[in-house]
């Protein structure tokens, strides 16, 4: 219980924009059950990040603000367009799928099967949710860190409406970002399109040469009610990018430039039907991703598609009791080799009382190489009082191999899907407007779970194999909210982590995990964030230098936003604020204190 003892310690530490609109009880959640969700009546953690504060985000590349809610931490190789990996209570890429729109962007043909944050940033983006814990119940194979469910742009009032804004500052960064969205009383329709460039610096702690990279996104979604029963939409995403990246050990300089080319785009349709008590959505999806690494004078390409038809159903019956059904089919497949996974799935939500909501649900997946697997999941939210609320999850779920872990030349065809089990019991207490405090023990554990081995001599490669082993993970977060006053709120977190894979700490999980902030309404014009983030006990992976600088940090940045005129804003942001020297991936630089400045302006 020592992790107790250590909190408890930091329980008046009241994370740098904690979504207020996440703990305000009638926010909804969409991700947590299959039907919208108060999330008072949710049983399962969830973090609700609002548009206003993910377009405010103190910094530029979003695995980093997601590191400011609690569980949730990142170590990036280099600069902005360097790999960067999100993990949730320990659990990186690999565990934790990423929807945008409704797509599934995690990447086909990565080796783990992740999302990279490493080129994502805030820009043109809105709300986010994090789901946390093994969700394979709802989301079937790869759901067992949590889910990020992130939207795109989303039109807020009547009429059509846009907004510019442009960013410069230091490692010559430049960015602009163009917003537009039109809505009527049917009509929903938003696009965005962002351009970000920057000279970066050296992603290797042993280089000078410094790693620049560009990207370039756009963001569709449109949604038309044609009757009082049917509606019908339409997401899409399209992101390239060039970023230059150096080798692990090398200097950066020589023999040869590196860097990766990177090109993604995908759809989703969907149709909604109310008949009765039932709803109904049916959905087609379609995901493909082309990199190609140029690294030591040679390309390698990478390419990975994913196609999905989903059908979801639910009935209402009025009482204390509703159903939520559905079926999907997903194809993927790279350069050598293609899998389908055909998915069953129900969920039952109860509500015996006012005070309580109980959710049930159980999935099966049949993979196309291996038997079938059954997930499941248990939540519970019970509102003992109106301003105290205890939440309650156990589920267990399976993560299947991916293409590249099924490849001989790395991996195993014989490996097996890995099996997990999930549990989690939070308590949350309200105060007097947006205030409370909440904290959640949380424990998943892992069997067979596969993981490279840079000294495994088992297959061909020559550099390392995928091995299979354990992991455990457990630990306590901690978070809150006090208003100061009419003009100062002060917001926190804190986690602490206790991760082992094979019987050994896990790599990269920082064991402590501070974010503070405190905002200020400094005028009527002048609103500023001052945040602070303290992260200690991380262990380098075994692939780090000796004299590589993994450890205990400490980062202060500082983001403000001056009223020009009604539809005119100034915006600063300094990131690093005293020029903290550290790496989050031994070998790999971080950046140093850097600034940037910038005007937005809405029509």
């Amino acid at each position: 219980m020592r992790y107790l003892v250590t909190c408890a310690l930091c329980a008046l530490a009241t994370a740098p924009a904690l979504a207020q609109e996440g703990f305000d009880l009638d926010t909804i959640t969409v991700i947590a059950n299959q039907t919208q969700t108060a999330l008072k009546r949710s049983g399962s953690t969830v973090e609700v990040l609002p548009a206003e504060e993910v377009r405010d985000a103190p910094t530029a590349r979003l695995g980093d603000f997601l590191t400011f809610q609690p569980g949730i931490s990142a170590s990036a190789n280099g600069p902005l367009g360097t790999t960067s990996t999100v993990r949730i209570r320990g659990l990186g890429g690999a565990y934790v799928p990423v929807l945008i729109d409704g797509i599934d962007v995690t990447d086909p043909a990565s080796s783990g099967g992740g999302f990279d944050f490493g080129g994502l940033t805030n820009a043109g983006l809105g709300r986010i949710e994090v789901l946390k814990g093994s969700q394979s119940a709802r989301f079937g194979l790869n759901a067992v860190g949590g889910v990020i469910n992130i939207q795109s742009l989303r039109p807020t009032e009547d009429g059509v409406h846009g907004f510019a804004e442009v960013q410069a500052g230091s490692y010559d960064f430049r960015r602009g970002v163009l917003g537009l969205t039109a809505r009527t009383d049917r009509t929903d329709l938003a696009f965005s399109f962002s351009r970000t460039e920057t000279d970066g610096f050296s992603a290797s702690a042993a280089g000078s040469e410094p790693d620049g990279s560009e990207a370039r996104r756009v963001n569709l979604y449109l949604r038309h009610q044609f009757t009082d029963t049917f509606a019908a939409g339409l997401s899409a995403l399209h992101i390239d990018s060039d970023a230059e990246f150096d080798e692990f050990g090398g200097d950066g300089t020589a023999p040869f430039d590196e860097f990766n080319t990177s090109e993604a785009h995908g759809a989703r349709a969907f149709a909604e039907i109310a008949t009765g008590a039932f709803d109904h959505e049916l959905a087609l999806s379609y995901f493909e991703s082309d990199r190609t690494s140029f690294s030591n004078g040679f390309a390698t390409p990478f390419e990975g598609e994913r196609q999905r038809i989903d059908y979801r159903g639910s009935y209402d019956s009025g009482g204390i009791w509703s159903f939520n059904f559905g079926a999907d089919y997903t194809e993927e497949e790279d350069l050598n080799l293609a899998i389908d996974i055909t998915g069953v799935q129900g969920e039952v939500l109860l509500a015996p009382t006012d005070a309580v909501d109980i959710a049930l649900s159980v999935r099966h997946d049949d993979h196309s190489e291996f038997s079938g697997e059954w997930s499941s999941r248990a939540a519970l939210a019970w509102r003992i009082k109106e301003d105290l609320i205890l939440r309650a999850s156990a589920s267990d779920g399976f993560r299947a191999p991916t293409l590249v872990q099924l490849d001989p030349f790395f991996g195993n065809p014989n490996f097996q899907p890995e099996t997990s089990e999930s549990y989690d019991l939070g308590i949350e207490k309200r105060f007097e407007g947006d205030d409370f405090v909440r904290a959640t023990l949380f424990r998943t554990d892992i069997d067979n779970q596969i993981f490279f081995d840079g000294t495994s001599t088992r297959c061909p490669s020559g550099f390392g194999c995928f091995e299979t082993g354990d992991f455990k993970g457990k630990g306590i977060e901690l978070s809150g909210q006090v208003a100061i006053n009419a003009f100062l709120t002060l917001t926190g977190a804190y986690t602490y982590t206790d991760a082992e894979q094979n019987g050994a700490a896990a790599a990269r999980v920082p064991e402590h995990d501070v974010a503070i902030g405190l905002g200020a309404a400094i005028s009527p014009r002048l609103d500023a964030q001052f945040t602070v983030q303290h992260v200690g006990g991380v262990t380098p992976s075994p692939f780090a230098p000796a004299a590589n600088k993994v450890g205990d940090y400490t980062l202060f940045h500082v983001n403000a936003t001056y009223e020009v005129t009604d539809s005119v804003d100034a915006l600063l942001r300094v990131e690093n604020l005293f020029d903290e020297d550290y790496e989050t991936a031994g070998g790999f630089n971080t950046p140093g204190r850097a600034a940037y400045a910038g005007l937005r302006a809405s029509f």
